[in-house]
């Protein structure tokens, strides 16, 4: 019985809470577009930094190593590189490009053909294209690899463009770093906002919180609607969020699609997803229970019956 009547007086005083905030519905709305505003730049930022990670990781799918063998390299010496190449583990594939295809090739896309009739040499060394195994495609491992590769006999350099993947990376990591900050004091802003609802929530309910008190009822009776109060409004404010976030990117998604398109690529800016959503709701609501309850321990405490 007792723990039927505790269930039934939350029932009644969470819909009591709802109808309050629909009595103000102006007020209701604005401090529930606040926080909305609020929630919403750092999940847009999280989100924008979750999808620059993402392109980067597609990229280092496709990263290749170019090692460059010695001019007088021998062709036994050549035929040994490659072996040696493909029975690493860290390596996937290992293609060779002699310096007379290398040659040939650069003719026919560079339009000198002509020109390079008149070289008395061929200046382009024996190339390997080494494409790593997946898991040796990041930067570091990637580095650990270009090491090994330059150690071995007639090799002359080892290149790799990955310099601009780790710029990203290590930008990635401060846009991280920028979101955490940035999220934590728009939600102590948050904080403010729904405390200061509840504390004039609780002033205009002054004279009922007396005689509550008066015939007996507790601190936990009394603070209850509020903390439901507080809840609800952030549960509000960060469905607003989810909502602003869902059509933003709807709206941006087209343009990104359509460029990667005319860049030959897959690319699709992805949002919160349900999970987000989710994850953002319940983050709203419990910004608002801990707005809420900070709130009421700090006024209740003054308001006694006299």
């Amino acid at each position: 019985g007792r723990i039927r009547a505790g269930l039934g007086h939350h029932s009644y005083t969470l819909q009591d809470s709802l109808k309050r905030l629909a009595k103000d519905p102006l007020q209701t709305i604005l401090t529930t577009a606040v926080i909305a505003i609020a929630l919403s730049l750092p999940a847009t930022l999280f989100v924008a930094v979750d999808n620059v990670r993402q392109f980067g990781s597609g990229f280092e799918s496709f990263s290749q190593i170019t090692a460059y063998a010695k001019n007088d390299a021998t062709a036994e010496q050549i035929a040994n590189l490659e072996n040696q190449l493909k029975v690493m583990p860290e390596i996937a594939s290992v293609t060779y490009i002699a310096p007379n295809q290398a040659l040939e090739e650069f003719a026919n896309s560079s339009g000198l053909g002509a020109a390079l009739e008149y070289l008395e040499t061929n200046p382009l060394p024996p190339v390997f294209i080494v494409q790593p195994q997946v898991q040796s495609q990041s930067p570091d491992q990637a580095a650990r690899l270009m090491a090994k590769i330059h150690q071995m006999a007639n090799i002359e350099d080892v290149q790799m463009d990955m310099l601009w993947l780790q710029r990203l990376r290590s930008l990635t990591q401060i846009g991280q770093k920028i979101v955490l900050a940035l999220g934590s004091a728009l939600g102590l802003g948050v904080l403010v906002i729904i405390g200061n609802s509840i504390r004039l929530a609780i002033h205009n309910r002054r004279e009922e919180i007396i005689v509550v008190k008066l015939v007996g009822g507790t601190d936990a009776y009394v603070r209850r609607p509020f903390l439901y109060s507080g809840m609800l409004m952030g549960f509000m404010g960060a469905m607003g969020a989810s909502c602003i976030l869902a059509l933003g990117f709807y709206w941006l998604g087209s343009s990104i699609t359509h460029l990667s398109e005319l860049y030959s690529s897959q690319y699709r800016l992805t949002g919160l997803g349900l999970k987000g959503c989710v994850a953002l709701v319940a983050t709203g609501g419990m910004i608002g229970l801990l707005g809420s309850w900070l709130a009421v321990g700090k006024h209740l405490k003054h308001i006694k019956p006299r």
